[in-house]
């Protein structure tokens, strides 16, 4: 899937946070894109949130597992993964042994951003890994009642509908690196996953929205297959599109949907957790003058764990759209 000798590098953006993009990167990384991952920042919970309450860094959990996909390095990146658990390990317990390595590696080098940067170096990162904004982010989530709560944590708790989410410190730039790399891109990628506590506050930070719309290429969203219980219950891809353009511009062009039905079996299992198959309503996108891709993207077979992106279909269509609209 690398591109012929002679042939310009595909310059790939991609957004989003949590378990979605990592498994793109995963994809992307053995194609010969040249890659660029912008990660959301507003994770207050686990090992990322202690160390944001404690030492005043960025969450680094996110970014860690970004790093870890680009990653070059097997054995630095188990050490990276490498959790301490148990009663005796103290104030150490169910921390990342990679999050205190970029947290350490932040202190030192003067910030976030810098710190990332070295740790990618480290890690031999095939690509470049930033933060969406140079600082943390704290997500504020307004519900449809009328409803507030801050911290990505205490939104999804809540188990209301969201009609909108915002980030305070309000208007903190990106890097000036991410705006860059929008602008250079041959093509951007909003990365499947939490659509209002992953996918879209990876685009709040400063300046991003207006990159995105300067951006003449293809931005393409990889719809979740599932809606998201307490998230996005009852969401439609058109839905989903809607929201994303809500924060951040009518900035996508082509939707990216798993176009086959999935085993009872799985459905029933997510039935039971108050999940269900996001609906491909195509006269709606096509509405909102969205190209829709309908592929096999989710990974063969049922490992118990859910419905899984297959790394390597995500990185075969995206490649596909982007070389299409070179």
């Amino acid at each position: 899937m690398e591109q012929a000798r002679g042939e310009q590098a595909l310059r790939v953006v991609a957004f989003g946070g949590g378990t979605g993009l990592p498994v793109l990167l995963r994809g992307l990384k053995d194609t010969g894109a040249d890659l660029t991952a912008v990660v959301t920042v507003t994770d207050d919970g686990g090992s990322s949130g202690r160390l944001r309450q404690e030492l005043g860094i960025s969450p680094p959990g996110d970014v860690r597992n970004c790093l870890v996909a680009l990653s070059e390095r097997s054995g630095l990146t188990e050490v990276f993964e490498y959790r301490f658990a148990g009663s005796g390990t103290g104030d150490l317990a169910d921390h990342a042994v990679g999050n205190i390595i970029i947290a350490a590696l932040s202190d030192m080098g003067g910030g976030f951003v810098q710190g990332v940067e070295q740790a990618a170096q480290f890690l031999r990162v095939r690509g470049r890994v930033y933060p969406a904004a140079v600082e943390s982010l704290t997500l504020v989530v307004s519900y449809e009642d009328g409803g507030l709560a801050r911290g990505e944590t205490a939104a999804v708790a809540g188990g209301k509908r969201i009609s909108r989410v915002a980030v305070e410190p309000e208007d903190t730039p990106a890097p000036e690196a991410v705006l860059e790399a929008v602008r250079a891109a041959d093509v951007v990628v909003l990365s499947p996953g939490s659509l209002f506590t992953s996918t879209i506050p990876a685009l709040l930070g400063g300046g991003v929205r207006q990159a995105l719309a300067g951006f003449a290429g293809p931005v393409v969203y990889v719809a979740n297959v599932m809606t998201q219980k307490g998230e996005t219950d009852g969401f439609s891809v058109a839905e989903h599109l809607r929201a994303i353009a809500d924060h951040a511009g009518p900035v996508v062009t082509d939707v990216l949907v798993h176009g086959t039905e999935l085993p009872e079996a799985t459905l029933s299992r997510y039935r039971s957790e108050g999940a269900a198959p996001v609906e491909v309503d195509r006269a709606e996108v096509e509405r909102l003058g969205v190209r829709l891709h309908e592929r096999e993207l989710v990974s063969p077979g049922d490992d118990g764990r859910g419905v899984r992106h297959d790394p390597e279909r995500l990185a075969t269509e995206v490649r596909r759209i982007g070389l299409l609209r070179r």
